[in-house]
């Protein structure tokens, strides 16, 4: 399709940020999964790229522009994201519920968990430490320049084991042997 079709030079805006890109807009038919149903194909070559194409859209919107699905796309990025992490790490919509109620709690709790997982890290984190750490782990991210959710989530479980082991090499604060008035506030 990519070779066939008309390309036209035009400005969209993704990710916060405008630029010229060459975009390939094709109604048809998708034989297979949506019969007789016509979609909208935009295909979008950035113009330092030598590939046929950099992002290929399919949609059933044929009221919006190239640009408008280009921009929405980008928009809806990082909430799928957020769905693919919760998934992924931290579990969300493996519980296996059956009551509507139950259903209705988990996966919004589930995301709810990851919200809190990113205001601990923004509170707590160390992103220098935490990057230079996974550089070193995994080579090939030596260019890797911002914290993944995967790297907060290792950040909290390292901070959750060094808690529970220092709780446990401390005595108890209320045991039978030591009086009341000899404990200090920390």
């Amino acid at each position: 399709m990519a070779a066939t079709t008309t390309w036209t030079r035009t400005r969209v805006t993704r990710y916060g940020v405008t630029e010229d890109v060459d975009m390939a807009v094709v109604t048809c038919l998708w034989w297979g999964s949506l019969h007789r149903t016509p979609i909208r194909v935009v295909l979008v070559r950035d113009t330092s790229q030598a590939r046929p194409y950099t992002l290929a859209l399919a949609t059933t919107d044929l009221a919006s522009t190239g640009e408008q699905i280009v921009a929405r796309y980008a928009t809806r990025w990082s909430i799928e994201q957020s769905i693919k992490d919760g998934k992924n790490l931290l579990g969300t919509g493996d519980a296996q519920s059956r009551l509507p109620a139950a259903v209705e709690r988990t996966t919004p709790l589930g995301l709810a968990n990851l919200t809190i997982l990113v205001l601990w890290y923004d509170q707590a984190g160390q992103p220098t430490a935490d990057l230079g750490s996974r550089r070193r782990a995994a080579p090939w991210y030596r260019h890797k320049r911002h914290v993944s959710i995967e790297d907060m989530l290792i950040a909290f479980r390292r901070a959750r084991i060094t808690e529970d082991t220092a709780a446990q090499d401390t005595p108890a604060l209320f045991d039978e042997t030591t009086p009341t008035s000899n404990l200090t506030a920390a």
